[in-house]
């Protein structure tokens, strides 16, 4: 985690106080900022920011309320959007645990290719059965949250927030 803090200090530093200064999601221009800062800080790879931040908008209400008590319906509403140009649904998975762990950090793990790696290479050197048989983690994320708390209970990482864990993931996932 002291490795996580030291190199990536000034995003996280950037996202807290953008996060912090426009917590709710009523205002267009506020979200299309946190869509833009985060997806570009966080290599989401999100193609069409603009149809996320309108989405995630016209959903504000239920986002907010959502996002407010922890609920883990609001990944697959924020992640679920239908692309303008394509009229094609695009899931982003990743952007959606990254944009909601960044509103309420104790309640949403990410979700990513690091974390991922990370947890497949656990499965394979290890017979744990938390881990279950499952390739995929994202199928449901309520699964992953389960997953992510198993992991956490089982290596007596309790005092730790799902972001202090995040932060392991994402260094030791890239490896």
């Amino acid at each position: 985690m002291k490795q996580f803090d030291h190199e990536s200090s000034i995003t996280e530093q950037a996202l807290t106080d953008l996060f912090g200064q426009y917590p709710a999601n009523t205002n267009l221009p506020h979200v299309l900022l946190k869509v833009v800062a985060l997806n570009r800080l966080y290599s989401t790879n999100i193609l069409s920011v603009h149809d996320v931040a309108n989405h995630i908008y016209q959903h504000s209400q239920d986002v907010d309320s959502a996002l407010a008590i922890g609920s883990l319906n609001v990944v697959d509403l924020i992640a679920k959007v239908t692309i303008t140009t394509t009229g094609k649904v695009r899931e982003n998975y990743s952007f959606a645990t990254k944009y909601c762990s960044w509103h309420n950090q104790t309640s949403y793990p990410i979700w990513d290719t690091r974390v991922y790696r990370y947890l497949r290479s656990l499965r394979r050197t290890s017979s744990e059965p938390f881990l279950g048989t499952k390739l995929y983690f994202w199928d449901e994320y309520s699964e992953f949250v389960q997953l992510m708390t198993a992991f956490r209970d089982r290596y007596k990482l309790n005092p730790l927030t799902f972001k202090q864990i995040d932060k392991f993931l994402y260094q030791h996932g890239g490896n």
